[in-house]
């Protein structure tokens, strides 16, 4: 199980120990005298550190003030994976956790910070993404899937600041400033710049994957991601899912919780709206014949109408729904969206296979490793 990658811990001060201060930029002795509130202080991986393939975590020191008065907590953000394996194709485990803290502890004491493993362990989560790695098969290319998931409708506050679909198929993704779910084709994201890839942190040994899987053995690794990245969003996701709130980092380290997370958003956003689209058949005149055997009473004209905007879908109903909303209200809509539901009810359930191998990866949750298929990540 690929139970998390991206991870924010916040230290408070008190519970870490800054040995080599000019290792920030600027130095972090700077928060030591009066004011300095808006003063940020980051200490992060070198251009030098990625050549070499070292991972190394993220780490910013802010002063702030609190109900209890002066702090300046230690964020520490870091991927879970890269940290173990130094790449994020490879996925971690439960079994994986003292290794991970011990990581983390040896690479920001090489940063001049020193944090003890029990600290690590009980630091509180701001942020993290639970994500899923998962190799289609049967012929299925992570671009086709990802082109069949941009057809689905999505509320609109998923939509209301940002929502990408790139490079062609390579990436999709559902945003708001507080949480998002991205989709993308993990091994053309191996070879992005850092700008254009939506794995931001690449270095030398995660790039050299990318000849391995996708020049000699050709594989489809679709990414699938949740990302909180707010704790008041964190919170309420927890809360909805009857997980403990305000976790700390070995609350997080666990495959049910994640699971939980990932499965979550994956039902809400794409297997619980309209499943139709995703459908092998495409026979408009087969489908006005189950509507009428459906709806016995239905006029032909409301028959015909639906059988259109069952062709429209699946050709993309957000891109129907933009079409509509720009001569009608948005109440239109969603009266039409009432429709959408008779639809997927009539439809004859015969999905793509690729909808089952991305089902049963996100609720079989194993671990994918390239080391398991004759590939040391190491």
């Amino acid at each position: 199980m690929n139970m998390l990658d991206t991870v924010i811990l916040i230290i408070p001060r008190g519970y870490y120990q800054i040995f080599e201060p000019h290792r920030f930029t600027p130095s972090s002795t700077i928060l030591s005298g009066a004011g300095n509130y808006l003063v940020k202080c980051v200490n992060n991986p070198t251009a030098t550190d990625k050549q070499d393939g070292i991972y190394r975590p993220r780490l910013t020191l802010m002063k702030r003030m609190t109900k209890n008065g002066i702090d300046i907590p230690l964020k520490i953000e870091f991927s879970v994976a890269k940290m173990l394996y130094g790449n994020n194709v490879d996925e971690v485990e439960e079994k994986d956790f003292e290794q991970v803290v011990k990581a983390l502890g040896k690479a920001m004491y090489a940063m001049g910070v020193m944090v003890f493993s029990k600290d690590i362990k009980e630091a509180k989560v701001s942020a993290f993404h639970p994500s899923k790695n998962i190799e289609l098969t049967s012929g299925y290319t992570s671009s086709f899937v990802i082109t069949e998931l941009n057809k689905i409708d999505v509320s609109k506050k998923m939509d209301l600041n940002k929502d990408s679909f790139r490079n062609n198929g390579q990436s999709l993704q559902f945003y708001t400033n507080s949480h998002s779910l991205v989709i993308y084709d993990k091994v053309q994201d191996l070879k992005k710049p850092d700008k254009r890839a939506m794995d931001k942190d690449q270095n030398s040994l995660q790039m050299s994957l990318f000849e391995k899987v996708a020049v000699q053995e050709k594989r489809q690794i679709l990414r699938i991601e949740a990302r909180l990245a707010k704790k008041v969003k964190l919170n309420s996701i927890f809360q909805h899912l009857g997980i403990k709130e305000n976790p700390t980092f070995a609350d997080i380290f666990k495959k049910d919780v994640c699971q939980k997370v990932l499965l979550n958003y994956w039902q809400k956003l794409i297997t619980g709206r309209n499943l139709f689209l995703f459908e092998v058949g495409n026979n408009p005149k087969k489908m006005l014949d189950k509507v009428f055997k459906n709806r016995p009473d239905i006029k032909p004209k409301d028959a015909i109408y639906l059988v259109g905007l069952w062709t429209l879908s699946k050709e993309g109903i957000r891109d129907t729904r933009a079409i509509v909303e720009r001569y009608a209200t948005p109440r239109t809509w969603y009266r039409i969206a009432d429709d959408l539901k008779f639809l997927d009810e009539i439809s004859g359930k015969t999905y793509h296979d690729w909808v089952r191998q991305v089902d049963d990866a996100i609720k079989g949750f194993e671990p994918y490793r390239l080391s398991k298929q004759g590939m040391s990540p190491k």
